[in-house]
């Protein structure tokens, strides 16, 4: 399992592309936004990016990864932090505190189950609390037109460089909502981060203007079942009961 988490971390430094960056520095604000302080504990280092941008926002701060490849590469590069960080898998994490904030940022895509995972860490959030999932978007509006025209066989299908990244599938809007309900959780917000309309290699002939790309981000917030990938808040609630605001 290790193994393969330090593949995707290679896998990710070779193919760090422009969906990533812009996503990345574009959904912590909009958590931020959503709850700007508190107890955050968030699953994954990933780029570091969130990381940066969460502890000098919250109170408390606490990161589980599962590499230590990640780990050290982290403390390499950001030596200037001094970010609580906990070396173990997800779905072996165990804690008596409570947070305010569960980041899962771009993590169920990867696990062998993505509920139970939800579950678990559903039992750490503190009263009031929020779990923030981003998860990438199989009915995207670029992967629409892709089967719509012939190039994909069907949206949910993993490319080469999703298995390489270690993606075991996509979400949509109604999958995710349906995952967290059946946790017990109640969906309390869902955005769209960034309405691509075509693929990756073409945004980059493009040539869009940084203005353009933030006009993306900025529209695809209402538009979660187009963007590329969806941003879903969701609380603790009775059984059976769920609000979804938009």
């Amino acid at each position: 399992m290790r193994k393969g988490i330090d593949q995707s971390l290679q896998a990710y430094q070779r193919h760090h592309v422009l969906d990533n960056e812009l996503t990345l520095n574009w959904y912590p604000e909009r958590v931020l936004r959503m709850v700007p302080g508190g107890r955050m504990l968030e699953l994954g280092l990933g780029h570091g990016i969130t990381a940066t941008l969460f502890s000098k926002a919250y109170s408390r701060y606490l990161v589980v990864e599962g590499s230590a490849e990640m780990i050290g590469k982290f403390r390499e590069e950001h030596a200037e932090l001094d970010i609580e960080i906990i070396q173990a898998y997800f779905e072996e994490f165990e804690t008596d505190q409570k947070f305010d904030v569960i980041g899962m940022g771009f993590v169920l895509e990867h696990v062998d189950d993505p509920a139970a995972v939800v579950r678990r860490y559903a039992r750490f959030l503190a009263p009031g609390g929020s779990i923030f999932i981003a998860v990438p978007n199989a009915e995207s509006l670029h992967r629409r037109f892709g089967a719509a025209a012939g190039m994909l066989p069907d949206m949910t299908v993993l490319s080469a460089a999703d298995i390489e990244f270690g993606h075991r599938r996509y979400f949509t809007l109604a999958t995710l909502t349906e995952l967290v309900a059946s946790c017990g959780l109640a969906v309390a917000q869902v955005e769209g981060l960034f309405l691509k309309p075509v693929t990756t290699a073409q945004l980059h002939q493009l040539n869009l203007s940084a203005q353009m790309l933030e006009g993306m981000l900025l529209v695809g917030v209402g538009y979660p079942e187009l963007c590329n990938s969806i941003l879903l808040r969701a609380i603790s609630a009775p059984s059976g009961s769920r609000q979804v605001k938009r």
